[in-house]
This record gives C-alpha cells, sequence and structure tokens, in this order.
C-alpha cells in the first residue's frame, strides 16, 4: 500500500492524550498536520513545523522558502539555516535574495599578542591563516663586536568553524635588532605572504614566505629608504601580491611603483612621476594582467602589468574652485575583473564603483564614517565589504546595505560568504549567523 502523506512519520510530532486540543492549537503529524502547524499565528508552531515541512521536499520547500519572510526573525533564520545546503534552483534562488548578514553574531574572537597582522581565509574555506609581527626581538653579540638579531613573527593556522588553533610557529624578520616589518598581505590563494619593512642600513626588505612551507622563499633588499640627490622618502606604503604569488608590486611616499618577479627575484621595471606623491593602494587583478593604483595625489591609474605602461587614468585630479581635495585611501578589483571599488577621504567620504573596462563611474555610495581604510570583494563578487570605523558589508548588485559590523582595520570573507573575520588592535573576530 502507497504512502498516505497525511499520515505520520518517524519525524513527526504528535500530539497525544485523551483531552482535545485547545481550540487555538492545531495537531502536528503528516504534511497536512505540518502545513496547519506552519498556518498558525503562534511563532512556536510556526518555527517547529519548519523541522517538518523540509522533509517533504518541493511542497515543503516552497512553504519553508515563504517562511524567509515571515514576521518573525527567528523563523526567518530556522528557515534560511535549512534551506542554505540544499542545491535545487529555486532555492538557491531564494537563498540569494535572503539577507542573512542581518543575524550575524561574532562566533568567537582570537587575542593576539601584537598589533600589525595580516589575515586571510584559506580557498578551503575551512582554515583562517594570519602572521601577526612588529613583537618582540632578540640580539646575539657575534666575536667580532657585532650585534646579530631580528624581530620576531608568528605565523598562525586555526580551525575556522571551531577556533581551535592548529598550528603556531616563530620566526624572524631582518638580520638585525633594529630591522622590523610595517606591511603585509597575503596572495588570493593564502599561500604566499608579502612582508615589507626597514633594515638597520637604512634599507627596505621585503620578505616573501611560502605559508604551506612556512620557509622563507625570497628576499628583496637594499632600496634606499631615501633618494639621496633630493632626500624624497621611498618609505614603502603599500604592497599586492598576484593571485599565484609570482609578482609584487610596491608602493611608496615617493609616488613610485616597483613591479618584481618573485621567481627570478628580478625587478621587471619602475614607474616613477606618474604619481606626484604618497601611494596609498595597490591591487593586481586575478589574471596578473593589470596593476591599479591609488595616490594621495587624488588620482587612480590603470597598468599593463606585464610592461609597465599606463592603460588609463580612472580618476583625475580636479582643478577646480572650492573643490576639496579627495585622496584615495583604498581600492579593490572584483575577482571577475570587471568592477573596480575605490574609497577616498572626501567630507562626505564616498566609496565608488567603476566599470573597469570602460573606466566610467557605475554609482557612488556614502557610507556615513570615517577613512576608508580597507576595501575587499567577496569570492562570487556579488558583496564587497568596506573598513571605515565600521564594517560595512554591500550587496553590489542592489547597492543595497546588509549590515554593519564593529569597527576594524582589515576584513577576510570565506569563499561561501557565511563567514567574516574582522581585525582591529590584536583582535580577530570571527562572524557568522549563529
Amino acid at each position: 500500500m502507497p504512502d498516505n502523506p497525511n499520515q505520520p512519520r518517524e519525524y513527526d510530532a504528535v500530539l497525544g492524550g485523551k483531552n482535545p486540543p485547545p481550540a487555538d492549537g492545531v495537531v502536528l503529524g503528516g504534511l497536512e498536520g505540518a502545513k496547519r502547524s506552519f498556518a498558525s499565528s503562534d511563532e512556536n508552531y510556526r518555527f517547529l513545523a519548519l523541522s517538518q515541512l523540509i522533509n517533504y521536499r518541493q511542497e515543503g520547500w516552497d512553504l519553508v522558502i515563504q517562511a524567509l519572510k515571515d514576521p518573525s526573525k527567528r523563523v526567518q533564520l530556522a528557515a534560511y539555516k535549512l534551506l542554505r545546503d540544499i542545491s535545487e534552483l529555486k532555492v538557491k534562488q531564494a537563498i540569494l535574495e535572503f539577507n542573512p548578514y542581518r543575524f550575524f553574531e561574532c562566533a568567537y574572537t582570537i587575542e593576539l599578542n601584537r598589533n600589525d597582522a595580516a589575515i586571510a581565509i584559506h580557498p578551503d574555506g575551512k582554515t583562517l591563516v594570519c602572521c601577526d609581527a612588529g613583537g618582540s626581538s632578540f640580539e646575539e653579540p657575534q666575536r667580532d663586536g657585532s650585534i646579530v638579531g631580528g624581530t620576531y613573527i608568528d605565523f598562525k593556522k586555526w580551525d575556522l568553524k571551531t577556533g581551535k588553533n592548529l598550528r603556531t610557529i616563530n620566526k624572524m624578520f631582518g638580520t638585525r635588532v633594529n630591522d622590523y616589518p610595517k606591511h603585509l598581505t597575503f596572495s588570493a590563494d593564502a599561500q604566499t605572504l608579502a612582508i615589507g619593512g626597514y633594515q638597520h642600513d637604512n634599507t627596505i626588505r621585503t620578505e616573501i614566505w611560502n605559508f604551506n612551507t612556512e620557509q622563507l622563499s625570497h628576499v628583496i633588499s637594499g632600496q634606499p629608504l631615501w633618494e639621496s640627490r633630493i632626500r624624497r622618502s621611498n618609505t614603502l606604503t603599500a604592497i599586492a601580491l598576484s593571485s599565484d604569488g609570482k609578482i609584487l608590486a610596491s608602493g611608496n611616499e615617493a609616488g613610485h611603483i616597483l613591479v618584481w618577479d618573485l621567481e627570478t627575484k628580478q625587478n621587471i621595471y619602475t614607474i616613477k612621476g606618474q604619481h606626484s606623491t604618497n601611494i596609498t593602494s595597490l591591487a593586481i587583478d586575478v589574471d596578473a594582467r593589470i596593476l591599479a593604483s591609488a595616490s594621495l595625489d587624488e588620482t587612480v591609474k590603470l597598468w599593463n602589468l606585464r610592461r609597465g605602461s599606463e592603460i588609463y587614468t580612472l580618476i583625475e585630479r580636479k582643478y577646480v574652485k572650492n573643490y576639496s581635495s579627495c585622496s584615495i585611501l583604498s581600492l579593490a578589483i572584483s575577482p571577475n575583473g570587471r568592477k573596480l571599488i575605490t574609497g577616498d577621504n572626501n567630507l562626505p567620504t564616498r566609496i565608488k564603483i567603476w566599470d573597469f573596462l570602460t573606466g566610467n563611474e557605475v554609482h557612488t555610495f556614502f557610507p556615513k564614517s570615517g577613512k576608508l581604510s580597507f576595501l575587499t570583494f567577496s569570492a562570487d563578487g556579488k558583496i564587497f565589504v568596506s573598513c571605515s570605523g565600521d564594517i560595512n558589508i554591500w550587496n553590489l548588485q542592489t547597492k543595497e546595505l546588509l549590515a554593519k559590523l564593529p569597527d576594524a582595520t582589515s576584513v577576510a570573507i570565506s569563499p561561501d560568504g557565511q563567514t567574516i573575520v574582522s581585525y582591529t588592535r590584536k583582535l580577530i573576530q570571527v562572524w557568522r549567523v549563529p
């Protein structure tokens, strides 16, 4: 005999006993019982009905999808958690239209010992990685009277889901006590880490580490901190790695951009005279074809990464009476290479979306917060995050502000968009739907 869908199953709850149900109550059992519970005005009945409806596939899924717009946030959240792992097309579409970031809570925090840190989520979505620097140092006197030492760097890995520490290892930056790291950045695959800093002899040192082997693979050093002829600072202000970790771009206070081939350890070219002052941000597209640079001279430029030739100036300095300067402080390129986002220090602060191919401005956001110190995209390019005091999470397509989280200086997003990791002042916070 075929199963009767209106009869209770092993996962249904049945109201028992000899007394009749209350006048405004419902009897739970089978699909019809679950439907009646879901139609109740009582939030608790609707909440309990979801775990039954999800088992009735298409007909049940339709009702659970409806629950994403339930008056009760508790019911909405329960429906989202039941639906998010279902691959059915209509379910996936409903999840795309839902905003889970409204429900984000801090799942756990990690306290670091040091202030300067770079964070990333491994592409497997399971591992949180970090390098923090600028802490303790050591020194060892040598027979010739010299002192050899260095500043320690900590490499750390955690289980992203639980926050359990998987690995911590100490390494040394530089070769002397006065060598110290200043800028840190990961490649897109979270396997290569670039650390830029300064040496005891007033030169720049950049170390490239393999995060898998935890070994130093390249050292770029010897660049002077000052141009001796005019005493203009060459101090590092920004670094960027290609997604495969093979090309490094660095910018300095003089407005110069240096591009390095990390396989040959050679400086491919140096761009001088195109930016008149401090480089504030650099980004390389996922195909390692285009380099974007931002500067305090109020311009953003795009370059052919292989040749160093300028493609076009995206934002030109405006010489307008009473025009307030708006230095570009941060930028990021979308994973598909079609959009560029920039953030400035204008009053009010502005985030602008640009068509990467045409250079046309697409949209302007006004986050109503401080200077935009950091911008990043989700792996699918549908969400981007801005840090300017508060963390603002935006839907790129609808231009909707999805949520605000407490302040941070940098952010990482898991590949599935379900987890956001923020970092500020020795504190890492991991956010997700509870």
